[in-house]
């Protein structure tokens, strides 16, 4: 009878203080900081977080730098590492999520990740040139204004990683190709490499065309369940990069089972840094 009493008063406190919970404020990661970046070579402003490692304060070390895409959506997926940076089976990294500080991201997104845009795509969704196709102008706001901005504000190695997924992937192939020296290590997810007529698989071509080199280490990945040409795109895009026998080149391809295009997100960044940041990009391993 004691222990009945016992338990009663105990779910009755329990769900009095329930009834009461106070709102101290939004949900913030520990050891972080948020900025409002201008950046000229866009002529937009952006939301930069730097989550930085634990121990950061102390160590008076310098980190590798892993810069997410589509930060308003994939920030908390990277920021799940730190349970693996605190074991060790993860290097400790500063991770810098790039976002736009506006209500909804779904235009801005296409205008900044896209390379390029046709009039019929433009037609289809009512958009502007200026709308549409931007890779290039954040691209160069990444290298001239936001890496400048990072590596003098905090103690960085000037080991970067790019991380990238869906439409982000696809941004990722672009500076692979074309702005290659912004980046040691890609983690490309899902990437929607069907966009304009598979446009990156030339952007390749014309690399190859170039340059003999690509020193980097690059994760590729798809959904098991993913039907619209993921899948059979991937395999593509690593076996054209394989056949090159591009020296240097670290290169892994995973297709995630069981994982739709929704849902492969956290594996894809999660066994994606793991792996470029297993070991330096040219190390052959």
């Amino acid at each position: 009878m004691k222990s009945i009493l016992i338990f009663v008063l105990l779910l009755f406190s329990v769900s009095v203080i329930a009834e009461n919970p106070e709102r101290i404020g939004s949900a913030e990661l520990d050891n972080s900081d948020r900025y409002l970046l201008d950046s000229k070579q866009v002529g937009d402003r952006f939301r930069i977080d730097v989550l930085l490692p634990i121990g950061y304060a102390e160590s008076g070390q310098r980190y590798p730098v892993v810069y997410v895409t589509d930060a308003n959506y994939l920030l908390a997926s990277t920021a799940a590492t730190y349970l693996a940076q605190a074991t060790g089976e993860y290097p400790k990294m500063i991770i810098v999520g790039i976002g736009w500080d506006v209500p909804s991201i779904r235009r801005i997104r296409v205008r900044d990740l896209t390379p390029t845009c046709s009039d019929e795509y433009k037609s289809r969704q009512s958009m502007t040139s200026e709308e549409c196709g931007q890779a290039d102008k954040f691209s160069h706001f990444v290298g001239k204004e936001l890496q400048p901005f990072i590596d003098k504000t905090y103690r960085t190695s000037r080991d970067n990683t790019l991380v990238g997924y869906s439409y982000g992937g696809l941004f990722a192939l672009h500076v692979l190709f074309n702005h290659s020296e912004l980046f040691d290590r890609y983690v490309i997810g899902s990437a929607s490499m069907d966009w304009d007529n598979e446009f990156v698989f030339r952007a390749e071509q014309q690399y190859a065309k170039n340059n003999k080199e690509l020193s980097k280490s690059v994760y590729l990945s798809a959904g098991g369940l993913e039907g619209d040409g993921t899948i059979p795109v991937a395999y593509l895009m690593y076996e054209q990069l394989v056949a090159r026998n591009y020296p240097g080149l670290k290169i892994k391809l995973e297709v995630l089972a069981g994982e739709t295009h929704m849902t492969s997100i956290n594996s894809a960044v999660m066994r994606g840094i793991g792996y470029v940041l297993a070991s330096p990009p040219n190390s052959g391993e």
